[in-house]
């Protein structure tokens, strides 16, 4: 039972430090450490909101009577939108935090008419 705990820290600690992880790492451990954080993001997401939908489901009692209700509001109205939110802000917090990189063959862009009169004003001076 302990390692089974070990195993289960070690899992959420690694999905709680791999956006860190992959922007300090450079190459290729980089590259998996953010793949599976997005990875961790998904499943979390996911299993957030299906999880959420199919207890606010048996709530109603479509699927019998549940067994503790109470249990099954509280993870239906709390923890299970909790992981959604877990999943879907980290997937956000990972999508922010990807350099943009230009593309290759791409001509730069071309000043708006606001930032033009800005350019010629600024090399005026």
């Amino acid at each position: 039972m302990a390692l089974g705990l070990l195993a289960v820290a070690a899992v959420k600690g690694a999905v709680a430090w791999g956006p860190v992880i992959s922007r300090r790492w450079i190459g290729f451990a980089g590259g998996i450490a953010r793949r599976l954080s997005i990875f961790a993001g998904l499943v979390l997401a996911i299993y957030g909101v299906v999880l959420t939908a199919v207890g606010l489901v048996a709530l109603t009692g479509v699927l019998g009577d549940p067994s503790d209700p109470a249990s099954l509001t509280g993870h239906a109205l709390l923890w299970d939108p909790l992981f959604a939110m877990w999943g879907v802000l980290l997937l956000l917090g990972l999508g922010r935090s990807t350099p943009r990189r230009p593309v290759r063959g791409a001509e730069p862009r071309q000043a708006s008419g606001a930032g033009r009169e800005r350019e010629a004003l600024v090399s005026a001076r």
